[in-house]
């Protein structure tokens, strides 16, 4: 009799153990899909920002390309760039230049190997 009841005993306490972990791993499991549901959320509504900047972004990259074209900038600064006439126009010759501005290896000028208006 003894002996039942300390197994019967033992089986209760093992028995309220194993529901004990039972449970809380079906807990645990509950809680981490709930996590799971709530970043989805949070990644969705990120993507979907995400989706409109990109559109911005396409939208202002197409601007500035249309702006950039020469025609137009062409039309932007009509009227107020012009050519210079013949008699603003100044050509140096190259040992003008070493006369005027000294060694050649003080300014570097020389290093590309180019001078204005030779590109």
């Amino acid at each position: 009799m003894k002996s039942l009841r300390n197994y019967n005993r033992i089986m209760l306490v093992f028995g309220s153990i194993i529901l004990v972990l039972f449970g809380g791993g079906a807990l645990s499991i509950v809680w981490l899909r709930m996590e799971i549901s709530e970043v989805a959320k949070n990644c969705g509504k990120l993507e979907g920002e995400m989706e409109i900047v990109s559109r911005e972004v396409y939208e202002l990259r197409g601007q500035k390309s249309k702006s950039l074209r020469p025609s137009n900038l062409a039309v932007m600064v009509k009227d107020r760039l012009i050519m210079p006439s013949a008699s603003k126009t100044y050509y140096v010759s190259e040992s003008d230049l070493l006369k005027r501005v000294g060694s050649e290896t003080q300014f570097g000028y020389r290093q590309q190997g180019e001078f204005a208006g030779t590109r």
